[in-house]
């Protein structure tokens, strides 16, 4: 009995591996191809000469270039959510490497598991900052002289701990909200290009 739950547990490991690595992929393909389409499609639809031979005027409103003018400014705003959310992905691939490299090194050499809760979701004006934040640091030593630390140092290395992955959690979340924002605003970008006809 206990056999057999062992190897189902160990295929449902394998199984979600195997997604979190196909969902990631797919998720860095489309982040790729949006910010690719973007920056063509801006390539593509700029005509500088409609731009010369017409003025925006708020007394005799040209629809053509108002429209043009929004789909523009909409694929380079796409373009610039593009860039923050590929800092994003990078910062959050990091530091969830340094969680992990953190709770196998704290084991390893103080036989301590590190915190298995469910992390906490920061504020919306929280999350907009988590790129520019500075980050909890947990050496080597730390993981090494756990077992020899003063209680205050060891809910000082335990609290960072949870600090990062809450971080790790919320960049996360961040990725996801920012494709979805990115794929509205193209779409909007796209569809206003053509009211601009």
């Amino acid at each position: 009995m206990t056999n057999s739950k062992n190897e189902l547990v160990k295929e449902y490991h394998e199984r979600n591996v195997r997604w979190t690595n196909k969902s990631l992929e797919q998720l860095s393909f489309y982040n790729n191809l949006l910010l690719t389409l973007s920056v063509g499609f801006l390539s593509f639809s700029f005509e500088s000469e409609k731009f010369d031979s017409n003025h925006l005027t708020i007394t005799k409103i040209d629809w053509s270039i108002t429209f043009l003018s929004a789909s523009l400014l909409l694929i380079v705003f796409v373009t610039l959510i593009g860039l923050i959310l590929v800092i994003t992905r990078l910062q959050d691939f990091k530091l969830t490497r340094q969680v992990n490299q953190i709770r196998q090194r704290m084991y390893e050499h103080s036989s301590k598991k590190l915190d298995e809760k469910t992390p906490d979701k920061y504020t919306f004006w929280k999350k907009l900052i988590l790129n520019f934040k500075k980050y909890p640091m947990i050496t080597m030593e730390d993981c090494k002289n756990y077992k020899n630390e003063q209680q205050k140092e060891k809910e000082r290395i335990e609290s960072d701990f949870r600090e990062l992955r809450n971080i790790v959690h919320d960049l996360g979340d961040n990725t996801w909200s920012l494709t979805k924002f990115q794929t509205f605003c193209f779409a909007l970008g796209i569809i206003t290009y053509f009211l601009s006809f």
